[in-house]
């Protein structure tokens, strides 16, 4: 059995997330700070245990769209006196079988897995295009998540994996151009509208390796997020630091109009 890891070992943020969170919010004037999100792997997961015993799990069962709507402070859905700055989450504090799957704690149930529940609500025509269209949401491997770890960006307690933005399509399609001043390319969006913040914002980022936006789906607007102005970007969080640079080094590139006129 492994032992548990030292705080300096493991996982003590790396960054000033305060201070990143503080220019972002002021640059984009976003209305909610963001959240970091780290997922415990179940592979040692003892080793874990110690450097988490402080955060509170919720009193009663939740959605993940409403574990991070809790921890940004908009609304209080964790059973708890006060709204938390972190929740910790195991398998059995999951109202959604889907997110909780997504995010890799278990396996799919197998009527989500198959189509068949989605054919049944009338989502698909055919049970066949409701299997394929399942099958194609990111997700993790089932078990290879013991805990989600959910948290105010600025109050992070451990380096997060991914960072959860939200904001009017203004403000997070302002994040396009300015993740890919340094690597350049495009950026190809990985949405459905289904699983949107477990999948989209947060395992596809993961996964991929890249920002991932989300429109948000039916689900997460039901349970959490009922401003329909809204959606999502989820970030690898070892990008974050750079996404908020480029944002402020835009301040100081010249304008389209102060070129020459055969250059604009």
């Amino acid at each position: 059995m492994a032992g548990p890891l030292l705080e300096e070992q493991l996982i003590k943020p790396k960054h000033d997330w305060k201070d990143l969170t503080s220019k972002i919010v002021k640059k984009l004037k976003l209305k909610y700070e963001p959240v970091g999100v780290f997922l415990v792997p179940s592979v040692h997961k003892e080793r874990y245990e110690k450097f988490f015993e402080d955060i509170p799990r919720p009193n009663g069962r939740l959605t993940y769209c409403q574990a991070v709507e809790t921890v940004r402070g908009s609304t209080n859905y964790s059973g708890l006196p006060e709204p938390p700055d972190a929740l910790r989450l195991k398998a059995e504090d999951f109202m959604c079988a889907a997110g909780a799957a997504n995010l890799g704690l278990y396996d799919l149930p197998e009527p989500i897995k198959n189509g068949e529940r989605d054919f049944l609500l009338r989502r698909f025509y055919s049970l066949e295009t409701s299997r394929i269209t399942r099958e194609k949401i990111p997700r993790l491997e089932p078990g290879s998540i013991s805990e989600v770890i959910v948290f105010k960006l600025p109050k992070a307690p451990v380096e997060p994996q991914v960072v959860l933005m939200f904001g009017v399509p203004a403000q997070i399609l302002a994040l396009e151009g300015h993740y890919l001043m340094k690597k350049g390319g495009r950026l190809n969006i990985d949405l459905l509208g289904t699983c949107g913040v477990c999948s989209e914002m947060t395992v596809s980022p993961l996964v991929n390796r890249k920002m991932n936006f989300s429109l948000l789906c039916g689900g997460a607007r039901a349970h959490a997020f009922h401003d329909p102005t809204e959606m999502g970007a989820g970030i690898p969080a070892e990008e974050f630091p750079d996404l908020v640079e480029n944002l402020l080094n835009r301040q100081n590139i010249p304008m389209r109009q102060t070129l020459p006129e055969n250059l604009r």
